[in-house]
């Protein structure tokens, strides 16, 4: 079976999408992220946990108290009046790596080294001399976190200088082992650095431990994941602030990795679990921005630090929450590109994460998904190839909407509902490049077998089943179907001797004359002319377009041809001088309809046993004296519309079966009584005959003759009875009458 174009090229296209999503290429992924963003802004919500607020040295807290840095004595204040309103965790969104240079002690150090001469400061109590001592013992027995930077290297490194933070503390374990994390080829899937950017010994020896404040944004720099665990050197892990801060929250000693061959799976705080992609990033479930939000942050109740100096701030904010101190100063801000703005403080990554975590509703990436979407793409292709291939264009146009709003539908319902990442760009691109290439080229198609089909049927079956032909092509097979018809063949009576008598000229303006009414009343019928051979026309009903009613409608338009050459007749005598008679013979069956022919030249016509007894019983009509002689099948067919008479029981040339044949005498209720009267007692002589009373059958064909003496059937029926009482039919005779010749 001959595949369509449109079938391989949809095939061809689906799989160079299929291709495309192994190479990812830039505009792709610059697409897809922005599908994800607009997706992301479509589900937001408002923060689900109510226990994440950020303190904010803004603009207001920074010219009421000073500008940046505050000294570290103030830090301490700030962190004691946190602490003491009973805030769960601190999380500077800050790194210490220099003395405060105001402190005493700093001071005269420098003034020592300016001038070379020994200082002095009296009356300021020894307490009192270090602001960094006093900082770092406002952090110490507390759930504080000091941040860290970390510098990104490009792959893994073995030689990690450890002494940059000798106060490190472990809090991971091998989730698959139980051991503490020591896992040196397991690091070399995760974010790497090489150098770290600590804070001074005196704070961090205090703080309950540090964490990086870094974040990576995608190649078009916004942020959408953020890493929860980076790898310095072969055994050291760091946490990322956010993470840190929950476990201090919730009292978990140690975080469990997740992981196989391929990288991090998950990150476990006992009973919860943080899905991550093999780096350990996490996805970020963005929330809401408050339009009335104050101090610099859209999300995250926020405060200005210089309210809780003051005390304006305390706990009925803080108690119990964790709290990040960030800056949305003018100049201080650490402002980064999201999804949902492009001016979203660096510090409500963290509580944005934070708050993830504690609401269970990280995004998830999972690793199958990528064969979800390969899936996805691959049916998506092959279905609308599909649609398109086998249904007119407004239903392929409505199939190909509904199919990107079931992509865009499901993706938002996974992601609002289940918080799974699932960007159908791929989906997407697969519909729009298909459905218009395969949209232009079914068009192209489609006209090329509009002109097929007008150069193949255009002078052969009427304008109205043309332009059905042409709008819908599918109906019939140019490859060859089988198929349910009514075959006709006509031909005229002794034309031999016409064309032996008639000059060209005038035997081409006699065929013309009778072939165009012919040939018109055929299509008026619905029926296809196949070919003419001479003087001889064969017709089907029933292809190359499908006709329930095909044999009705075939001996309707064979009884309006002979009434047309009665009115036609004379006419032909007067000019061309001969009377012509024409023989028909029509027959109903199954056959095998197509294109047939060499390679160079087709036509479309029929082939099968059905069209090979039609074509038998057109020659008929001369043994029996008859104009119109129809099969058994095209007499049961259309018998409700028809008059007919049972002529013979056949067994035409070539076959071994017999046949009942019939007379086609005219449509129903139109045949003159004594005609049908004829018609009855001849069924009644025929079947005696059969019987082999051939007296009675004698005597019954009298009859007929009396009525209508020039009756063809009974006078040939008569010379048969004469023939069988002089020679008996054998034994074994049934009634069948053995035809010996094809015409």
């Amino acid at each position: 079976m001959k595949i369509p174009v449109v079938i391989w090229v949809g095939l061809a296209l689906t799989i160079g999408c299929f291709f495309l999503y192994f190479f990812q290429p830039p505009f792709i992924v610059n697409v897809s992220l922005k599908l994800y963003d607009a997706l992301i802004r479509s589900t937001q919500a408002p923060p689900k946990t109510s226990q994440i607020v950020i303190v904010d040295l803004d603009d207001d807290s920074l010219q009421r108290v000073g500008q940046w840095p505050w000294s570290r004595y103030v830090l301490a204040e700030l962190t004691r009046r946190i602490m003491d309103a009973k805030a769960s965790v601190l999380a500077f969104d800050i790194v210490f790596p220099e003395p405060d240079r105001t402190s005493p002690v700093v001071l005269r150090q420098a003034w020592e080294d300016a001038f070379q001469v020994k200082v002095r400061m009296e009356g300021l109590p020894p307490a009192y001399e270090d602001f960094d001592r006093i900082f770092g013992q406002a952090l110490a027995g507390r759930k504080t976190i000091l941040g860290c930077a970390m510098q990104m290297a490009p792959q893994p490194v073995t030689n990690a200088d450890e002494s940059l933070d000798p106060y490190y503390r472990n809090f991971f374990y091998d989730k698959a082992s139980g051991r503490i994390y020591a896992n040196t080829l397991f690091n070399t899937n995760l974010v790497q650095s090489d150098f770290l950017t600590m804070s001074i010994p005196v704070l961090n020896s205090n703080a309950g431990n540090n964490a990086f404040f870094n974040t990576l944004p995608d190649d078009d720099n916004v942020i959408r994941s953020t890493p929860l665990i980076w790898a310095y050197g072969p055994l050291r892990i760091y946490p990322s602030l956010a993470l840190e801060a929950v476990r201090l929250h919730l009292g978990i000693d140690k975080v469990g990795i997740e992981y196989d061959y391929q990288g991090v799976i998950r990150l476990r705080l006992k009973d919860r679990t943080i899905p991550t992609d093999e780096h350990g990033r996490a996805y970020l479930n963005f929330r809401s921005l408050n339009p009335a939000a104050r101090y610099g942050f859209g999300t995250f109740p926020s405060y200005p630090a210089v309210k809780v100096l003051t005390g304006e701030v305390g706990e009925k904010e803080l108690g119990g929450k964790i709290v990040f101190l960030g800056t949305s100063a003018v100049g201080l801000r650490d402002m980064r590109a999201t999804p949902i703005t492009g001016e979203f403080s660096g510090v409500e990554v963290h509580a944005t994460l934070a708050d993830n975590i504690l609401a269970g509703d990280v995004l998830r990436n999972p690793r199958w998904m990528k064969f979800v979407e390969m899936g996805v793409l691959l049916l998506t292709g092959l279905f609308l190839t599909l649609v398109i291939q086998k249904n007119r264009a407004w239903i392929s146009f409505v199939v190909m909407l509904l199919t990107l709003g079931a992509a865009l539908g499901v993706s938002f319902f996974l992601l609002h509902s289940r918080c799974v990442i699932f960007i159908p760009s791929y989906v997407i691109l697969v519909v729009v490049t298909l459905y218009p290439v395969l949209t232009m080229l079914k068009f192209w198609e489609e006209e090329r077998q509009r002109r097929q089909v007008r150069k193949m049927f255009g002078t052969m079956v009427s304008h109205e089943v043309l332009r059905y032909l042409e709008d819908h092509p599918g109906c019939f097979s140019l490859a060859g179907k089988k198929a349910d018809a009514t075959m006709f063949f006509s031909d005229v009576a002794g034309f031999t001797s016409i064309s032996e008598n008639l000059d060209p000229e005038k035997l081409s303006e006699l065929l013309n004359r009778y072939l165009s009414p012919m040939t018109t009343i055929i299509m008026n019928r619905d029926g296809y002319v196949d070919k003419y051979e001479g003087d001889a026309i064969m017709a089907v009903w029933g292809v190359p377009f499908p006709l329930p009613n095909h044999a009705v409608q075939a001996c309707l338009a064979a009884l309006e041809q002979q009434e047309t050459l009665e009115v036609l007749r004379p006419f032909l005598k007067n000019q061309f001088g001969y009377n012509i008679h024409v023989r028909m013979g029509l027959n109903s069956g199954r056959v095998t309809a197509g294109n047939m022919g060499s390679e160079e030249r087709q036509q479309f016509t029929v082939m099968g046993d059905a069209v090979n007894q039609a074509a038998r019983l057109e020659p008929v009509n001369k043994d029996y004296g008859t104009l119109i002689t129809i099969g058994e099948t095209t007499f049961e067919q259309a018998r409700a519309h028809i008059e007919a008479r049972l002529l013979d029981k056949l067994v035409v040339t070539g076959k071994t079966v017999p046949v009942h044949i019939y007379e086609l005498m005219g449509k129903k209720g139109a045949v003159p009584a004594p005609r049908q009267e004829v018609a009855g007692i001849y069924e009644e002589a025929l079947r005696l005959h059969w019987e082999r009373d051939w007296d009675r059958a004698e005597e019954r064909l009298a009859r007929c003759l009396r009525i209508q003496a020039a009756d063809g059937p009974s006078l040939n029926l008569q010379k048969r009875l004469a023939l069988y009482r002089r020679q008996p039919p054998p034994e074994e005779w049934r009634g069948e009458h053995i035809r010996g010749s094809k015409d």
